[in-house]
Order: C-alpha cells, then sequence, then structure tokens
C-alpha cells in the first residue's frame, strides 16, 4: 500500500474546521446544520485531492452523531468512530467507476428500503458518479426524487458537465474549489510538526506549490520526502523530479537566444535525470508566471518574496531578455503541452515540441522584419479579400428539393423540416469556446453515443463539427446517406440532448455535406445507386430500434 496515502489517511480532516480552504462550502453547511435545514442529496464537485470524499464522511458523522453537543460531530461516540474507521454499516460507499451499471442501482434502490442497522440515517456516498451508465442514472434519478426519510445521498464528482441536468436539478451543489499555496503551507507544516519530518520553509513553499492546491498530493510529496532527513529545497527538486532552478532558468535562457538544439539537449538532459515530465513543466510554467509578474512591475511585490534574494537576480535578467509577446506565447505553448500529455503514447513529445516551437516562433519574428514586408499593401489586400469573403457569406445560397447545401464554417443553414424552407443565418461566426468545449468532451460523446447506437457513433467518427453557435450545431459528413441517419428523429434527439449538456443550453443539430471533387465515372455510379433498393433497406436497418 502506498505509504503517502496511509499519511493522508491518518490527518484527513475530522470535522468541518479542519477542511483545508473551502470556506463557502463551510459556510453553507454549518449554517444548514444550524437551522436544521439539511438537504437530503447532495452533489460535491470540484478537482481531486480537495476534500470531497472527507466532507462527504463528515456530513455521514454530523447526522448520525449521537453527542447532544452544538459543535458536531463529536469524533467521539460510536456512530462517529465506526464512521471514522470504516466499519458502520449505515455509511455505504461506492466507487461509480467500478459499480456504475443500471443492476448496481437496483440493487442500491432495494437496499435503502431498509432502515439503518444502528444510526440514524443510511448515508449512501457514491464517489466519481459522472461514470454511471446513462440507465444507471435513470434509476438513480427515481430513487432520487422520493428518498425515504431515512436516508442522505452525498454524490462526489470531478466532471460535473457528465452529470445529466435531471440529477444537478434533485440535489444541492457544493463546489470545490484548489487550496491556496498559504493554506497549504500551513497545513502541511502543522503535518511535518506532528510527524517529526524536518523540512526547511523554502522547501515546504515548495512542496505546496507543487501539490497545485491538493492537500492529499502535498501531503503524498512530504511522505515521499519524510526518509531524506533535512530537507531542503535541492532534496526536494531531486526526489519530486521537477528540475533545479539554475536547469530551468539555463533552458529558458537558450530559448530566448532562439537555439532549438541546445534547448532540446537541455530539457534531455533533464530527461536523464529522471525528472518527471508533467512536474518539469509545471516548474517551467511557474517561472514563467514569474517572469510575467516582473514584465509588469509586480516582481518586487509578488515574486521576489516567493524566491528570495539569491534567485530572484537571475528572474530579473532573463525577463529582461523576453518580448512580451514571446513570452505569452512560450506560456501558451507549455501550457498545450501540458494537456496534450494525457493523450499521447510518447510522454515527453509534447514540451519537445513546445520548447521546439518557442525557439521557432522567434526565428519567424526575427525574418519577417528583415524582409522588410511591406504592411500597408498587404493591409489593403487583406481588406480587399475580406470585402469579397463579406460578399460571399452575404449571398444566400438557393437549395432544390433533394439536393443537399454546401456550407462553408462562417454560415449556420438550419432547414425547417415542417416546410423544407431554409433558415438564413449570414456572417453568424462560430463560437471558439464551445467547439473547444464539444472537443474536449468528444470522447465521451462517442462513448455515450455507442451505448444507444453503435452505427450512429461510427457516423460520428467520420463527421466534423464545421460551425457552432447559439442556435445549433452544424456537422459536416461526406455522403447523404449519413446525412439521413444523423437527421432521423431519433438519432437527432440523442445528439441535441448530449450536446445540450455539454453546453448547457438548447442546441439543435443540421448537416451540411462535404465538398469532393467528383469523377465522371464516380458521378454515373451515384446515380445508379440513388434508386438501390439495398440503400434504403441498409438506412432503414442503421436507423431502427437497438435490438436488446
Amino acid at each position: 500500500m502506498d505509504s503517502g496515502r496511509v499519511l493522508y489517511r491518518k490527518h484527513r480532516p475530522q470535522s468541518l474546521d479542519e477542511l483545508i480552504g473551502q470556506s463557502l462550502v463551510k459556510q453553507s453547511l454549518s449554517f444548514a446544520i444550524s437551522s436544521g435545514k439539511l438537504s437530503h442529496a447532495y452533489l460535491l464537485y470540484g478537482p481531486r485531492g480537495t476534500g470531497k470524499t472527507s466532507t462527504a464522511r463528515i456530513l455521514a458523522k454530523i447526522v448520525n452523531c449521537e453527542s447532544q453537543e452544538p459543535n458536531l460531530p463529536c469524533n467521539q461516540c460510536s456512530s462517529c468512530l465506526s464512521i471514522t474507521d470504516g466499519s458502520s454499516l449505515d455509511v455505504i460507499e461506492m466507487d461509480a467507476a467500478s459499480n456504475r451499471g443500471i443492476e448496481d442501482i437496483r440493487t442500491l434502490r432495494e437496499n435503502i428500503k431498509l432502515a439503518p442497522s444502528s444510526s440514524k440515517k443510511k448515508v449512501y456516498i457514491i464517489d466519481e458518479v459522472h461514470m454511471l451508465s446513462p440507465d444507471a442514472f435513470n434509476a438513480l434519478l427515481k430513487t432520487l426524487e422520493e428518498p425515504p426519510s431515512h436516508v442522505m445521498f452525498i454524490l462526489a464528482t470531478t466532471e460535473i458537465q457528465k452529470i445529466p441536468q435531471t440529477i444537478l436539478s434533485r440535489v444541492q451543489r457544493l463546489d470545490f474549489k484548489l487550496a491556496l499555496v498559504e493554506e497549504l503551507v500551513e497545513a502541511l507544516s502543522k503535518v511535518a510538526e506532528k510527524e517529526k519530518i524536518d523540512i526547511d520553509s523554502e522547501a515546504l513553499l515548495l512542496v505546496a506549490k507543487k501539490a497545485g492546491g491538493s492537500f492529499r498530493d502535498g501531503i503524498k510529496f512530504l511522505d515521499q520526502l519524510s526518509s531524506y532527513g533535512k530537507i531542503d529545497p535541492a532534496v526536494v527538486e531531486e526526489v519530486l523530479g521537477a528540475g533545479t532552478f539554475t536547469a530551468l532558468v539555463e533552458l529558458l535562457q537558450y530559448i530566448v537566444l532562439k537555439d532549438s538544439p541546445k534547448s532540446l539537449q537541455s530539457l534531455i538532459d533533464q530527461f536523464s535525470s529522471g525528472n518527471n515530465v508533467k512536474e518539469l513543466t509545471v516548474s517551467l510554467l511557474d517561472i514563467l508566471r514569474q517572469l510575467l509578474f516582473i514584465k509588469n512591475k509586480m516582481g518586487e511585490t509578488l515574486v521576489k518574496p516567493e524566491v528570495g534574494e539569491e534567485k530572484y537576480p537571475h528572474l530579473q535578467d532573463l525577463a529582461s531578455k523576453f518580448d512580451l509577446e514571446d513570452l505569452l506565447f512560450t506560456i501558451d505553448v507549455f501550457h498545450k503541452s501540458l494537456e496534450q500529455g494525457r493523450f499521447v503514447t510518447i510522454a515527453t513529445l509534447p514540451l519537445e515540441v513546445a520548447v521546439v516551437e518557442s525557439c521557432q516562433r522567434g526565428n519567424s519574428k526575427l525574418e519577417v522584419k528583415s524582409e522588410k514586408v511591406k504592411t500597408d499593401a498587404s493591409a489593403k489586400r487583406f481588406n480587399d479579400d475580406q470585402k469579397d469573403e463579406g460578399i460571399k457569406i452575404a449571398q444566400v445560397h438557393q437549395k432544390k428539393e433533394g439536393e443537399c447545401v454546401e456550407l462553408p464554417p462562417q454560415v449556420g443553414v438550419f432547414l425547417n423540416e415542417a416546410s423544407g424552407e431554409e433558415s438564413h443565418k449570414a456572417e453568424s461566426a462560430s463560437s471558439p469556446l464551445d467547439i473547444q468545449k464539444i472537443a474536449e468532451k468528444w470522447s465521451y460523446i462517442l462513448e455515450t453515443v455507442r451505448q444507444d447506437n453503435y452505427s450512429l457513433e461510427a457516423l460520428l467518427r467520420s463527421s466534423k463539427i464545421i460551425h457552432c453557435d447559439e442556435v445549433g450545431v452544424i456537422f459536416e459528413v461526406p455522403y447523404t446517406f449519413h446525412q439521413r441517419i444523423l437527421e432521423a428523429p431519433k438519432s437527432r434527439d440523442l445528439v441535441e440532448s448530449i450536446l445540450s449538456d455539454i453546453l448547457a443550453r438548447p442546441v439543435k443539430i443540421s448537416t451540411a455535406l462535404a465538398k469532393k471533387k467528383v469523377e465522371r465515372e464516380e458521378l454515373a455510379n451515384v446515380e445508379v445507386a440513388a434508386d438501390d433498393e439495398i440503400i434504403r433497406i441498409a438506412s432503414e436497418i442503421f436507423n431502427s430500434e437497438t435490438v436488446n
């Protein structure tokens, strides 16, 4: 068993007062307790390691505590002690990642009818609740609508966008935030004192920053370091694989000089020293953030007290060499590499690409400056092009019956099925944020669709979104056969409901046929296939009810 987890359990908060940060959560629950208005169902939402499960157990103690004192829980009565050591039969913890099916929830529904064995209430804690299947959510919904008076539900999730709106409307939501560095330093300092861990203040600050707002991660790091005797910043950097300050500054110096080979070699040297890719990236971003403060004349107040007298001059020198535009670009590409690291097979590749991109961008800028481009003429050409494009966008595309409109990405055309008319939304720009939300949840969309319709999932994999605005989403599909499937009522309703949950608003979908250069021979084949009875039958099969 991981020792970090054991130490975290040992120092897990046992009352609301012991929660790290989360002032709004503590305030909300304290008021509900004092006024006797605790809800029958809570949803705890927030990043991992912020105290959601600890709060769920504290709530279970509060509703079952045998003490008559106002400050609950007492953590001394038999009920509190049994919940603390995990032996209570009336506090049931479920991991939705392992118990995500409808049968698991049906079993739960049958069991909640039974009265508590020895406590006042039965408390069901469902962790990672977003992992439940759609059928399981539907079954849980029925329980939440009419819960027995002796039952409390506490749901916990890190991905609230995956929770159906019907569930959200029946629970009281509590939002958990990442702890501030100062809060973590204070909490970890108390743990280090109790565990007799010899760590200096600068090293403790570094550990708190590496924890990224998670008390659990901070405890884990502290436990990793506890066997190294006297702990200073050098020990923290070596053990946690975060890269030394000197090495990180050297790497950024090479990036400022636009020296790709030396930048890459410096990065590879740090990988060879055993530095963790994620921790290394976070450390680089932390320094880049400090440079950003320095360039905005906030170094003396925000950076110097944090890094100390010795390191601050090095950061000042580095900041003076960074062009602000280049600095912002470097922060952006490094942050993207951190996100991309979750989806690649070569862990170091995103960071290596980010380093090269940061160097090459500067070189491109120098080349542009040296060539002395005639910007006035370029601007005029650009404006002329924009006018031409505006004329194209403003044109009304006519559609003959039976044909499919091919849409430019800037235009949203939505069809009125009842009349066959078109509703044009000229010069309607797509929303990048909405498209990004859909892109981030694309795997979830495919997984959800697959549970109802395998064929529709395969269709979505071959399509792409070319437009998204407040009215709806346009999918580009390769063939009219795909259009018929996606625009079938059952398929459309399913996709629209999923997108509506993700974007938190009603969404309508439509389709556009992908532009494709058609050879004369292919056109002849298509004309023959248009009346093919097999095509018609296949379309009906793909849109039929799912066979159980």
